[in-house]
């Protein structure tokens, strides 16, 4: 993982230190006193370049202009497409293209071997770099258009799972993801039978995260049941009951989600104290024996053990992740955009 913040330059040269690398003549629409800050993550994984971008201050102060030109392409030499997600804020694309204003939750194509002039305004994005070599060539036809499609949607979620748990990735699992987020990607730009049963297995898992995402977003709610999740996210039963077959079913896994949920509960110490019955109840589990038992089989010991455990002063510690300075990213890497350098 390598890391960038505007904060670390003097406020006067932020905006010059985020955009000097992005291959684009840049103008930020506001006055240059005011001070432009932002962050990004992000990491080579092999051909492949992810990175998240996070403005800090979410105002149309930090809105700027964007034109890469004819000039830039002849003379640069950059060859790959850009996908990038919408979490928040806008780009308007100022060219003739379908759906000129990107908002949250579009995912749309870049291809830096074509014109691209734009607004970009305050909010979080996550855009993903890949050479043109390992994509269809019709990708090129999609520059400035938002991916639509059920597919796509899953290659949002992909990505936004992806970032999440970027730094938990070790090296040998890094060809996998690289290999099931490429057929993901292939599935999404040139959506064929045959692609599409290339990335049956990526499109499956992309599927499994999105249900397990909603899952936690609602998973004190009384009325999470199957029928809901397959209203909500809009697959059938079957299709539901298949993706879960192999870990003990939907319910086991929101029973576990529970379980996980009460035991963060109970092991955080700046939490006041509860009841265990009170916690049992607002997780979902009406029975105070049946969720001792659960949770003792789930964690090997039992919720009182782990409020003693607290008390005594031995709740584990987890040390904040060491950020890595920009300063050391490796060559060929360029944050804040995650684009191949000089």
């Amino acid at each position: 993982m390598f890391s960038f913040s505007t904060l670390d330059f003097p406020e006067k040269d932020r905006f010059h230190a985020w955009v000097r690398d992005n291959h684009c003549d840049c103008i930020l629409r506001s006055d240059d006193s005011i001070a432009f800050n932002a962050e990004a993550t992000g990491a080579a994984l092999g051909p492949l370049i992810l990175s998240g971008r996070r403005w800090l201050n979410r105002t149309r102060s930090s809105a700027y202009e964007i034109n890469r030109s004819g000039r830039h392409i002849r003379t640069d030499g950059q060859d790959f497409f850009r996908f990038t997600l919408m979490v928040s804020g806008r780009f308007l694309c100022r060219w003739n293209t379908p759906q000129p204003i990107k908002a949250a939750g579009d995912l749309f194509v870049l291809d830096a071997a074509q014109v691209n002039e734009g607004l970009v305004e305050a909010g979080d994005v996550i855009s993903l770099v890949v050479p043109r070599d390992l994509l269809p060539h019709r990708t090129a036809l999609l520059h400035g258009q938002t991916l639509q499609g059920g597919v796509a949607r899953l290659l949002g979620d992909h990505l936004l799972s992806l970032l999440r748990n970027l730094a938990s990735l070790t090296e040998h699992e890094i060809p996998y993801v690289v290999q099931s987020t490429l057929q993901l990607l292939t599935a999404a730009v040139s959506p064929t039978p045959d692609a599409l049963v290339e990335a049956n297995g990526p499109i499956r898992n992309a599927l499994r995260e999105r249900i397990l995402r909603y899952i936690d977003t609602h998973l004190l709610d009384v009325d999470l049941t199957p029928d809901r999740i397959c209203r909500e996210v809009g697959l059938s039963r079957a299709k539901l009951y298949q993706l879960f077959e192999g870990s003990g079913g939907v319910m086991r896994q929101i029973q576990r989600r529970r379980l996980r949920r009460a035991h963060q509960v109970l092991a955080d110490p700046s939490r006041p104290q509860a009841h265990i019955a009170e916690i049992a109840w607002r997780h979902g589990f009406s029975n105070e024996k049946y969720f001792y038992r659960l949770f003792k089989t789930e964690f090997g010991h039992t919720p009182g053990e782990t409020l003693e455990n607290i008390r005594a002063g031995a709740a584990l510690k987890h040390a904040a992740p060491h950020r890595q300075d920009h300063v050391n990213r490796p060559s060929g890497w360029t944050l804040p955009f995650g684009v191949p350098g000089n």
